[in-house]
Formats: structure tokens, sequence, C-alpha cells
């Protein structure tokens, strides 16, 4: 009996053996004390092997779908085909529609007759396409819309920049929420509130805001902020894999890479949607002025300019203003805003004034 109960001590006694973690261990049934600590999938050099090699292969992925942006020649990662930017146009003109049911204004109204005129103007001059619901080929009434169509003989020889989507139509949306200071566009989708109006002032005020819209799209950016997400969440998964949080690895690339990325397309659609307004013949001067406007917007705003999504207001009002002298020369280089120039001079053209309800 004592012999007995010496061996039933001895196996109720706590394993004592050295702990080993459990990360990177693969199951095994417990074989009761005698079984040893499980064996784990990866050692430390397989584990590197791996993680190098995920990471070449990433790094590869990424420099082979590397390409050269329009208008400002920046280098860019994009990894969408023109099939998923047309879905993702289908997805954004349903979304919109359902979001705002019973808010957006009919066809016929007034205020968006005005934005209509206006993205026709700018996607026109820029060779972007053409609205919703209007053939390529089919000219707007020169008395009805004088910002609608190339004016006087020899305008449809004026060269237009070449863009990558000649052809795409264009659903135009007026909001009516006095309350919702917003405007907005995807591909092939612009949608404007009635509570920006009053920043707007007029229709040259409103097609800086429109033009800075379509400078999104014309860009190309809501694709290339889908392709930065295929990339930046295997990348997380990476430094995650090597030892760092998740979460820790998730706060760093979006205030080292995505918010700075997310600044810089701003002041890229800055640059761009001046261009864009200069081309269809609206003073670019009012670009800045908008802006300006909009900082009022900002007063009282206490987050740190490297957690914002956009520029501070100021800094965009600044670069605008620089970016002028070009924009004049844009404008003046074209004949048919020297002709709209020349008409209003003789009083048989006149700046429009917003019709905000």
């Amino acid at each position: 009996m004592k012999a007995f109960s010496r061996v039933l001590r001895a196996q109720q006694k706590p394993w004592t053996g050295s702990r080993v973690s459990t990360r990177f261990y693969s199951p095994r049934p417990s074989g009761g004390p005698l079984s040893g600590p499980s064996r784990p999938l990866l050692d430390r050099n397989s584990g590197t092997l791996l993680g190098v090699t995920a990471g070449l292969l990433l790094g590869g992925f990424y420099v082979s779908h590397l390409e050269t942006a329009p208008e400002s020649g920046r280098r860019r990662f994009m990894a969408v085909s023109k099939r998923q930017e047309e879905l993702l146009r289908t997805q954004a003109l349903q979304e919109t529609r359902a979001q705002f049911r019973g808010r957006i204004l009919p066809l016929e109204h007034p205020l968006t007759q005005q934005v209509r005129r206006i993205t026709r103007r700018i996607i026109v001059a820029s060779n972007l396409g053409h609205l919703e619901g209007e053939g390529a080929a089919e000219p707007p009434e020169l008395i009805e819309d004088p910002w609608g169509a190339p004016l006087g003989e020899g305008a449809a020889d004026i060269s237009r920049p070449p863009t990558l989507h000649p052809d795409r139509e264009w659903a135009v949306l007026v909001v009516d929420d006095p309350s919702f200071v917003n405007a907005f566009a995807a591909a092939g989708l612009v949608c404007v509130s009635t509570g920006i109006m009053p920043i707007a002032r007029n229709e040259e005020g409103l097609a800086a805001i429109i033009g800075h819209e379509i400078g999104h799209v014309a860009m190309r950016h809501p694709a290339e902020l889908l392709s930065q997400s295929k990339i930046l969440l295997p990348v997380m998964v990476l430094l995650a894999f090597i030892g760092l949080d998740f979460g820790l690895s998730s706060v760093l690339t979006n205030v080292l890479h995505s918010l700075p990325h997310s600044r810089a397309l701003e002041t890229e659609a800055d640059t761009v949607g001046l261009k864009l307004m200069s081309r269809a013949c609206y003073d670019p001067a009012a670009a800045p002025r908008v802006f300006e406007d909009m900082s009022r917007l900002e007063k009282g705003s206490q987050v740190p300019s490297f957690f914002r999504t956009h520029p501070p207001t100021a800094d965009r009002v600044a670069h605008l203003k620089t970016l002028l002298p070009e924009s004049y020369n844009i404008y003046n280089a074209n004949p048919e805003c020297v002709q709209l120039e020349e008409m209003r001079a003789r009083g048989l053209l006149r700046r429009v004034r917003m019709n905000v309800i």
C-alpha cells in the first residue's frame, strides 16, 4: 500500500518542465504527463524565410502595377480594371439614389439644369464623356445654353486633351438639403447639395467645386484608393506576422500612409480641377475664392493636420493662387473663352447667378 501511495502521489504532482509558447504550434491530442510539448509549425528560420518571400511577392506585385498619372505625372499604384470601375459607377449611383431618396430634385428643376450645364461644359471641354440622356455627338442649343457647346466657326477643331474615358456617361444629381453642405463625384456621377450653393455664390463658383470633384474622377482617385486597400491589408498582416500588433500596424499605416496619401489626392484634385474649369472657360479666380469661403466652416476645428483627410484650407487657397497664372494661360489660349469674353464685352452674355432655394 505504501508503494502504491508513492506512485499515486508522483502522478499527481504537476509537470515542471519549461513552458513553451503556443504561438504557431500545431494542435496535438493530450497524451498525459509523459507527452512532451507541441512542436511549432514554423521555426524561427522558416518564419523569417516565409516573411521575406511574402514581402518580395508583395513588392513585386506593387511595382508591376505602377503607372504614371495623367495631368500630374505622378507615379501611382493602380490595380483596378476598367470593368471594376464600371461596377463602382453602378454601385455608387444606386447607393446615392437610395441614400437621398425623396430629396433629389427632378431633372426639369432650374438648379438641376444649372448643375448639368456646368458639368456638361467641363466634361466636353476636357473630353471626359457626355451627360446621361444625351448622345456624345448631340450638340446642345447655343442660344439656350451658351456654356454647353463649342462657340464659333472652327471651334470643333480645337484639340481636346486625351483621357481614358472619352465615352463615359455622367449622371447628375442635386440633393435638396440646405443643411447638407457637400458635393462629391464618383466614376460617372456628380452629386451636389443645395447646402453648398451659398458658398458657390454663382455659376463660376459652382464650376470650381464641380471641377474639383470631377478632377478626382478624371485622375481615377476612387480606383486608386481601392487599389491601395488591396496592398495595405496584406502589409498589415505581414507586420503582424513578424510580431507587430495588428492594431498598432493599422494606426501606423493610417497616419504614415493613408492620411498623407488622401491629402495628396485632394491637392492633386485641386490642381486638375482648376485646369478643367479653365478649359471650360470659367474664371479660375473663382476656385481660391470658394475655398476661402469654405474656411469659415473650419473655424474652431482642433484636429491636427496629420490626422486630416484634407489639407488645411488656407494651404489649399495659397496653392491655388500660385496656379492662377498657368490657369489664365489655359483660359486665354482657348478660342471659345476669347469669344465668350467678347460676347460679355458687347453685352451679349453675362455671368450667371445661382438661383439658390
